[in-house]
């Protein structure tokens, strides 16, 4: 497990830097025509994958509780996010958003199985 988490903290950390740094270029396969403004939007999802990043680096010696609740608030993050991505490919961007959702749903996936396992930790 503390092998996925630094893997999900770096792929957090990169999808985060891509978002702060170069949201235009981020987003630009999706079609979404990126303002200045909307860069914005961008850029605080950016820093709030940044920070998921460091949450998940340091939870890789935490305790059965502490990783619980790391590996279920990253799950919701999958979970929603998959939603907005499907959102997104319904409005128009189609298959050029499939990547987002194929990564969401592997994450996903695998914070689900670590949390199963980590419940069924002994005490």
């Amino acid at each position: 497990m503390r092998i996925f988490l630094a893997i999900a903290a770096v792929l957090a950390w990169l999808f985060g830097a891509m978002l702060l740094l170069a949201p235009d270029r981020f987003y630009a396969p999706t079609g979404v025509a990126m303002t200045p403004m909307l860069g914005t939007i961008a850029q605080a999802h950016g820093a709030t994958l940044i920070g998921l990043g460091v949450i998940d680096w340091l939870a890789r010696g935490a305790e059965r509780a502490g990783l619980s609740a790391v590996l279920a608030g990253n799950l919701v993050v999958q979970v929603l996010s998959l939603g907005v991505v499907v959102r997104t490919m319904a409005l128009g961007a189609g298959v050029s958003a499939a990547p987002g959702a194929v990564i969401h749903v592997v994450l996903g996936g695998l914070f689900l199985f670590f949390l199963v396992r980590t419940r069924k930790m002994s005490v």
